[in-house]
């Protein structure tokens, strides 16, 4: 519980879960430490860290009912397979770390808490059936199941990392956009679990299982892999471009359209060696372009997918939500979102935007005074001179800083929440007419005038201004604040954020100062 020292009242609170790490030595991620639970004098394999994820053996129960043999993992001793299909456990140690680092991925990419961004985990059941070269998620019982593989991969369990981070984003697909899964609404879900499966096995960085923008490469495929977002066509069946035939074929070749524009818009054009694979960057208009890096990318898909998609969206629809995802984080006349135009121009979806070139930013109404009391105000030494109340001061490159490459990044967790951000002894000028001055950028999910998320200025704790989800902007606002109150004085100021239990609103603060 976390209570304000002033006047005692409850602030946060969250539960602490006593996790043990124990060792575990997968079939596709090698030897790797896992999160599990000590019952009395065994252990099972419960991820209290992850929202209390369990991962059952299925004991080989028919895919038509997964869970009817089923029963959870657990011994006497934290050390788990043998990095072969030759210990049931091996399979379940892949399934366990890929899921945790989905997890991962979501929270520190998003600061979403599980699929559903409840915090809850979902069982995953590995060993499902005899024969079953197929994973898939069921939102019907919030579960994973994963089966062993067949002759046709040499009976390799289907539990490799990109699998575990496609199956869990199955989920999250289901819990914003809930893209209907036919017709090309079906390819872009099938695409978007690809996406974010990738971006975990490129956030996890396994030595043994570096990223790359294969599908399945680790699970022997005869041909090396299950899907190529770089190149999809590659495997003679999936669609690299679009054309009016796509919502007639199988979602998982449709999802080629999807996978080809992320590549493009995250590597951009031109061969490359990624992860020790050979990558092509070829397009449908023989046209070229850069790329906006892999974390902008997934940034963009993530707010299209979760603020602009809805369950009958198709790629026409894709290309608008995504442009428009790209100018919320990056700006209307950002290369960024000029790129992602490009990207989708290049897979046959609608035509490239004109390139706005470099730019130089708007002229601002005001200019922020040059003499500043605040210490930091611009955040480029980090944390120095501010107390915060989580790692609200960030370079992360999910936003833009407004100047510089640090900012402050408060809320955004779409869940019930309070936040803080302050600086103490502030000696406000005795003369003239002082102010506060910053600039501040606000993204919502929410919509119309109400104020369900907020942040407030106070001064001696004192609310000088609000701002809310109804101040949503493409881009940073300059925001003015009278301080001639304080004149003289020697001041506290505090950026307070709350959240309300639905929809998420992120406010980003620069070049706060007051003179």
């Amino acid at each position: 519980m976390i209570v304000d020292a002033s006047s005692g009242a409850a602030l946060d609170q969250y539960e602490l879960h006593q996790s043990i790490t124990g060792t575990g030595n997968g079939v596709t991620v090698g030897q790797v430490s896992i999160e599990t639970t000590q019952t009395g004098s065994g252990y099972t394999l419960t991820d209290a860290a992850h929202g209390g994820t369990i991962v059952y053996d299925s004991y080989n129960s028919p895919q038509s009912s997964p869970r009817q043999n089923a029963r959870a993992f657990s011994k006497t001793t934290n050390s788990w397979g043998n990095g072969t299909s030759s210990s049931r456990e091996s399979a379940a140690v892949d399934a366990s770390y890929g899921l945790a680092k989905t997890w991962d991925y979501y929270k520190n990419s998003f600061n979403r808490s599980g699929i559903r961004n409840d915090g809850r985990g979902a069982p995953a059941y590995v060993h499902v059936d005899t024969g079953l070269l197929n994973a898939f998620y069921d939102d019907n019982c919030f579960c994973m199941y994963f089966g062993d593989g067949s002759s046709q991969n040499s009976n390799t369990p289907v539990t490799a990392l990109d699998v575990a981070g496609h199956e869990m984003s199955h989920g999250v697909t289901a819990a914003t956009a809930n893209l209907n899964y036919s017709g090309e609404s079906g390819g872009l879900n099938e695409a978007t679990s690809d996406i974010f499966g990738t971006m975990v096995e490129f956030s996890a960085d396994n030595t043994g299982d570096p990223g790359d923008y294969y599908i399945g490469e680790k699970l022997n495929m005869s041909g090396g892999y299950m899907r190529r977002m770089d190149s999809p066509a590659a495997d003679g069946r999936s669609l690299s471009c679009w054309n009016s035939g796509a919502g007639s074929v199988d979602v998982h070749l449709s999802s080629g359209i999807g996978n080809h524009f992320f590549y493009l818009t995250a590597e951009g054009t031109g061969a490359k060696t990624i992860g020790g694979r050979s990558h092509t960057g070829t397009t449908c208009n023989n046209d070229t372009s850069a790329g906006i890096g892999k974390d902008k990318a997934a940034a963009v898909w993530y707010r299209a997918l979760s603020t602009y998609m809805t369950s009958t969206t198709d790629y026409a629809g894709a290309r608008t939500a995504t442009l428009q995802a790209a100018a919320d984080l990056y700006g209307t006349n950002s290369q960024e979102r000029y790129l992602v135009s490009k990207a989708w121009a290049a897979v046959s979806v609608g035509t490239a935007l004109p390139d706005p070139g470099t730019g130089t930013p708007t002229p601002s109404p005001t200019t922020p005074p040059s003499g500043n009391a605040l210490a930091n105000g611009s955040f480029e030494q980090g944390t120095g001179g501010w107390t915060q109340s989580d790692s609200i001061i960030t370079n992360s490159s999910l936003q833009a800083a407004r100047d510089g490459s640090w900012y402050a990044w408060m809320m955004g967790y779409g869940a019930d929440a309070v936040e803080s951000l302050s600086q103490s002894n502030i000696a406000v000028p005795s003369t003239g007419a002082p102010k506060l001055t910053f600039w501040l950028k606000v993204s919502t999910q929410e919509s119309g005038s109400a104020a369900y998320d907020t942040l407030k200025v106070n001064v001696n704790g004192t609310t000088l201004a609000t701002y809310s989800n109804a101040n949503a902007s493409s881009g940073y606002v300059l925001k003015t604040v009278d301080l001639s109150a304080y004149k003289g004085q020697t001041v506290r100021l505090e950026f307070a954020g709350t959240e309300d239990t639905y929809l998420s609103t992120i406010f980003l603060l620069d070049a706060i100062a007051i003179g």
